[in-house]
C-alpha cells in the first residue's frame, strides 16, 4: 500500500474530499488505530507502517509525517471560526475550507466540505456515563464502536498543569474501558499514561516506611486554593473542603446524577444554570 507524505501543495491542485477509509473489522482481523496528539511522544507514531490507521487531532496536523486518515475537532464553531480565540492558528478556518481529509466535528458545516457529524447520539447510548473531558476520549469511543483491536496513543499524554490536568484522568479511564473490551492499548516510551507513579502502591511506594517522592505531585491546581497551608487551622481546612467537595451518593441511589442517555446534549450543556 502506498504511503502518502504530507507535502504542501496549492489548494487548487488538491483532490476532492476523500471518503473515510473503509472499516475492516471482523473475526480474526486486526484493526490498529494510532491516536495522534501534539505532545512529544508523537515522534514515535507508526508513520511508515500502513497497517496502522492515523486518527489525528486537527491541531497537530503540521507535525504529521504522513497524511492522517481522519481528523477530529469537536470544539463548538464559536471557537474555531474566531481567529482571535484560535490565536495560535489564525489560518485554521482557511485550512478547514480547503482540507480534503475527513474531519469529525459537532455537525457537518457547508463551508467545511470535509466535515462529518460525530455520531454523538449513538456513542452516548453505548457509553452513557458521558465522561468526556478531551477530544481523544471521543476518538477512542468511536474506535471501540467500529471494532478496533489495537489503540496506540502518540502525543497524547496530558502531563502539563492547568488545562490538561483535568483531562488526564478521563484519558486513563478510556484506556481502561478499551482494555476491558479486549483492546490492546499501546503506549510509547516517553508517554507516562497509566504509569505515573510507576511504583506499586504499598509494595514499592514506601521503602523503609517513607513515601517515595514520585507519589508527591499535583496534576493541576491544588483544591485548597483559598487557604494558606501554613496559617490555616484544622477547622478552617475542614470547612473549606466541605464547601468544595460535592456530596457523594451511590451510583444506583435516587440522589445520584443520572447517566447520560441518547438525545441528551453534550456535557457542555449540562452545567448548572445560574
Amino acid at each position: 500500500m502506498a504511503i502518502r507524505l504530507a507535502t504542501p501543495s496549492h489548494p487548487k491542485t488538491w483532490p476532492r474530499v476523500q471518503p473515510r477509509r473503509p472499516v475492516f473489522a471482523g473475526l480474526g482481523r486486526l484493526r490498529k488505530i494510532a491516536m495522534l496528539g501534539g505532545a512529544r511522544s508523537l515522534a514515535s507514531a507508526p508513520w511508515f507502517d500502513a497497517s496502522w490507521e492515523l486518527w489525528s487531532h486537527a491541531s497537530c496536523r503540521a507535525k504529521c509525517k504522513r497524511e492522517p486518515d481522519v481528523f477530529f475537532d469537536l470544539h463548538p464553531p464559536e471557537l474555531w471560526r474566531n481567529p482571535h480565540k484560535k490565536f495560535w492558528d489564525v489560518n485554521y478556518l482557511d485550512w478547514l475550507k480547503v482540507n480534503h481529509v475527513p474531519i469529525y466535528m459537532q455537525e457537518h458545516y457547508p463551508d467545511v466540505p470535509a466535515s462529518i457529524r460525530y455520531p454523538f447520539d449513538t456513542m452516548i447510548m453505548e457509553f452513557p456515563r458521558g465522561y468526556m473531558t478531551n477530544t481523544v476520549a471521543y476518538m477512542v469511543a468511536l474506535a471501540l464502536m467500529e471494532g478496533v483491536t489495537h489503540i496506540g496513543l502518540f502525543g497524547v499524554q496530558y502531563q502539563s498543569e492547568s488545562e490538561y490536568g483535568p483531562q488526564r484522568g478521563c484519558m486513563e479511564y478510556w484506556c481502561g474501558v478499551a482494555e476491558g473490551r479486549g483492546v490492546q492499548v499501546c503506549i510509547p516510551p516517553g508517554n507516562d499514561l497509566l504509569n505515573r507513579p510507576s511504583l506499586l502502591y504499598g509494595y514499592q511506594s514506601h521503602p523503609e516506611g517513607k513515601r517515595d517522592p514520585s507519589y508527591i505531585f499535583v496534576m493541576g491546581p491544588s483544591r485548597l486554593t483559598g487557604v494558606s497551608k501554613v496559617k490555616a487551622t484544622k477547622p478552617e481546612v475542614e470547612k473549606l473542603m466541605k464547601s468544595e467537595m460535592p456530596e457523594l451518593h451511590p451510583a444506583a441511589g435516587p440522589r445520584a446524577p443520572a447517566l447520560m442517555n441518547i438525545g441528551v446534549p453534550p456535557a457542555l450543556d449540562r452545567r448548572p444554570k445560574d
